[in-house]
């Protein structure tokens, strides 16, 4: 979804090849610059000579470092989005694992996300839009346990409150190891994931699809 506030109008639009060679070049040491020392250690002199291009060419289409950051967030925003959580069908552990490596894989392409802990404690506008998120996915995933909840695949006796506080908690556990690129066996963390929701016996039906 496009956040045209979070990037800002672009001084200039480059319309020949060789100048939109010339912006995808700054895009690429932008990228390269911001993963390999950070945010605030990295210039737009910097990025303008890691491209071969001069600083005013970077002002040429950049108004400053943090639209070309914004811009290469904007293009992974769904990724850099909280992952989405429900079980309609089949084994639930296999279905989160599947879920959580596939999206952990695609942040993990453009490395962006070793950046954000940084730019969240210095950019409130991105921090909002990230905590306005965080709160929405909450709430879908709050209705889905309500669901969930209703269909009697829950654990009766916990509370769904608390239950989501652990589970956020498992989380960002999670997301902070993959950051620091350490390994996740994801097919174990979806089983204990998945043991915190479903009692044995929910879990045997939805493996044999006797849940609709």
């Amino acid at each position: 979804m496009p956040h045209d506030n979070l990037i800002g109008a672009y001084p200039s639009s480059p319309k020949q090849l060789r100048s939109k060679l010339k912006k995808e070049a700054l895009v690429q040491s932008g990228r390269e610059l911001f993963i390999l020392q950070g945010y605030e250690q990295t210039t737009a002199k910097e990025i303008a000579a890691h491209a071969q291009v001069s600083t005013g060419t970077f002002y040429r289409y950049f108004s400053d470092k943090r639209q070309l950051l914004m811009s290469l967030i904007e293009e992974q925003m769904d990724t850099l989005m909280p992952m989405e959580l429900e079980w309609k069908s089949g084994d639930p552990e296999k279905v989160l694992a599947a879920r959580l490596e596939f999206h952990f894989h695609e942040i993990n392409k453009e490395h962006l996300q070793k950046l954000m802990p940084e730019l969240l404690m210095k950019d409130a506008e991105l921090a909002a839009l990230m905590e306005e998120a965080k709160m929405k996915m909450r709430e879908k995933f709050l209705a889905h346990l309500t669901y969930l909840d209703e269909k009697c695949l829950l654990w009766p006796d916990l509370d769904r409150d608390t239950l989501m506080w652990f589970l956020e908690a498992l989380l960002e556990k999670l997301r902070n190891r993959v950051s620091q690129g350490m390994q996740v066996d994801y097919q174990h963390f979806a089983k204990a994931f998945c043991r915190l929701l479903f009692p044995p016996e929910t879990v045997h039906k939805m493996r044999n699809g006797e849940i609709k």
